[in-house]
């Protein structure tokens, strides 16, 4: 199996989020030509969050891309020169007020390497407990809310929560936690 050598890459739209860059690539077997479109995006992260009394930190908003309110675990880009850690910690702590005792790396996936370049850096935090209002940009409207294992597990099951990337991380938590065992 040969690889595509990119030949030339060019941003075709440009946002405060993405770009949108065109690949033109040559199979190194086939000769053949062909373009290709890549989102080129920041990093994410994404926390599995727990209180102290070992309920889920959820976030709850809408989202315009389903028009959907979803349930969430907190979430957000890493910025430019920020560790994945540090974006998780800062995420945590702005959307839902919370800190953890303990934080640690549970999985780094990639976001959809057909099209995208970024990662996903998937945390979690355990012995949250509350100690600021939350503190939220501009174009965030969040409502945070606590809910118990049994809960969360039956709103996986039953599509409740059906955002792919937070099936993933409830999936990867359990999973870790449980020797293997998903929602």
């Amino acid at each position: 199996m040969g690889d595509w050598t990119v030949e030339k890459r060019e941003t075709v739209f440009r946002t405060g989020i993405f770009e949108l860059d065109r690949l033109s690539c040559r199979h190194s077997d086939k000769g053949a030509y062909h373009d290709f479109y890549i989102i080129s995006a920041p990093d994410w992260i994404n926390v599995v969050a727990r209180d102290e009394e070992g309920r889920f930190i959820t976030v709850v908003q809408h989202r315009l891309g389903t028009g959907e309110h979803t349930v969430e675990t907190p979430a957000g880009l890493v910025e430019p020169g920020e560790a994945p850690f540090d974006a998780a910690r800062r995420e945590l702590l702005e959307e839902t007020g919370y800190e953890a005792s303990t934080f640690s790396l549970m999985k780094k996936l990639s976001a959809n390497p057909a099209i995208m370049d970024n990662h996903i850096y998937f945390y979690r935090a355990e012995g949250c407990r509350k100690v600021a209002a939350q503190n939220l940009d501009r174009a965030e409207d969040i409502r945070v809310r606590l809910y118990e294992e049994k809960e969360i597990r039956a709103m996986v099951r039953d599509g409740r929560i059906g955002y792919s990337i937070i099936v993933t991380a409830l999936g990867l938590y359990f999973s870790e936690r449980d020797g293997g065992t998903g929602p």
